[in-house]
């Protein structure tokens, strides 16, 4: 099987890229014919084998090459799940801001006293806990989306995606510069620089984009370009300015939801582009799981795992009454958040390249958490849109 796939090293990225994407398709459409599997699986079953792990024909080597592809891809999931965090829904439902603050604040807590017990250093563990907090937004979306999913358990589930994911953002901006050893005036200015800037260049592409929109109207072909050239801007200033790119883009679909005062934006579908990176998106986590380190790290993952699940139907427990939501409901709003996938593997990605030693460690650990939930995640989250009827298609 090896000299099989030898060649492939050799062959043009582009061209084995394209077969992946195909293959992708391909194990989408047959784990959606199995009237029990998410399409997301399928995807994430083709990545997984067609990577190092298995047949080695997307190679380490490639996977490098990818992470254009990567950024692109949560730079869209970003932009867009940032416009799915709603103020007016937040002051009209006063439960979910309580709801959102104590799943996120008990994953937080329960995971970063896990790795601490398995002697995980502080910040580390600080780190990979703010990462284990967040749900992936991918995910989520796309199930919706193949469903067609509608209705109070969906809204909530979006909402409450879009704030722990503010929440992992924040605490992982405010926690990386530690990793480097400075002096602690230069850490602190360099932690509000990192934090307050991505923030202000969200919002200052933010005030470009309403510009432009003045300029070009409303036809939506002239928008979808818009967002997706205000998408790439901000990923590529954010980098040069060493800033956050995941928390300015979060910022930017915020903003273009909620300051849209004047209406100049109107609300652009992303689609079949959109669709187009999700699925290379999770044929690329697939590809990154890895086994070799599974069974090291056997005890330390099913005991987050086990955390993980339990704070966050707590959390929604504590206060479903506040959002008027029935018994049902809250266990499925809960179930919904079991998602991990390439956001996490994305903001794992930062801590590895700053400190390989102990990064590769938590890579082995947070990697498969996302290898066992990018199976299970998704099923758990069509089985909660299903069982709260608000699913309107089931993997049609």
């Amino acid at each position: 099987m090896h000299l099989l796939f030898h060649p492939t090293s050799h062959a043009n990225p582009i061209a084995l890229f394209g077969l992946t994407l195909l293959l992708g398709l391909i194990g989408g459409e047959l784990a959606a014919r199995s009237y029990f599997l998410p399409r997301i699986t399928g995807y994430i079953i083709v990545g997984f084998l067609v990577g190092p792990s298995v047949f080695n024909m997307v190679t380490p080597s490639l996977l490098a090459g990818a992470r254009i592809f990567i950024e692109i891809s949560l730079g869209l999931i970003l932009f867009d799940l940032g416009r799915h965090l709603d103020f007016t829904w937040l002051r009209h439902d006063r439960g979910i801001m309580l709801m959102s603050i104590a799943e996120s604040s008990l994953t937080f807590i329960l995971a970063l006293s896990i790795l601490f017990a398995f002697q995980i250093p502080l910040l580390y563990a600080a780190l990979a806990a703010s990462i284990i907090a967040t749900t992936s937004p991918a995910v989520v979306m796309m199930v919706a989306d193949d469903l067609n999913s509608k209705g109070p358990v969906t809204r909530r589930t979006l909402i409450l995606t879009s704030l722990n994911n503010l929440f992992g953002l924040v605490t992982f901006t405010i926690l990386l510069p530690f990793l480097r050893t400075t002096p602690p005036h230069i850490l602190i200015e360099s932690i509000v620089y990192r934090l307050i800037g991505s923030i202000l260049l969200g919002i200052a592409i933010f005030l470009l984009v309403l510009g432009i929109a003045y300029l070009i109207g409303k036809r939506k072909e002239n928008q979808f370009i818009l967002f997706i050239g205000s998408v790439m801007f901000a990923i590529g200033g954010a980098v040069m300015l060493n800033l956050s790119s995941m928390l300015t883009l979060f910022t930017l679909g915020v903003a273009a939801r909620n300051f849209n005062y004047k209406y100049l934006l109107t609300e652009v579908d992303f689609g079949w582009l959109a669709k187009l990176f999700f699925i290379l998106l999770f044929v690329i986590t697939g590809a990154h799981i890895q086994l070799n380190g599974l069974w090291q790290a056997t005890g330390i993952v099913l005991l987050i795992l086990c955390a993980r699940m339990l704070a966050k139907i707590s959390g929604i427990w504590l206060f479903a009454k506040y959002s008027r939501l029935t018994n049902q409901q809250a266990w499925a709003l809960g179930s919904a958040l079991t998602p991990m996938a390439g956001l996490a593997i994305g903001m794992s990605n930062i801590i590895f390249d700053l400190a390989p030693n102990l990064g590769y460690q938590l890579m082995t650990i947070i990697t498969t958490i996302v290898a066992i939930l990018t199976i299970i995640g998704p099923i758990a989250t069509q089985l909660a849109f299903i069982k709260s009827e608000e699913a309107l298609l089931q993997n049609s």
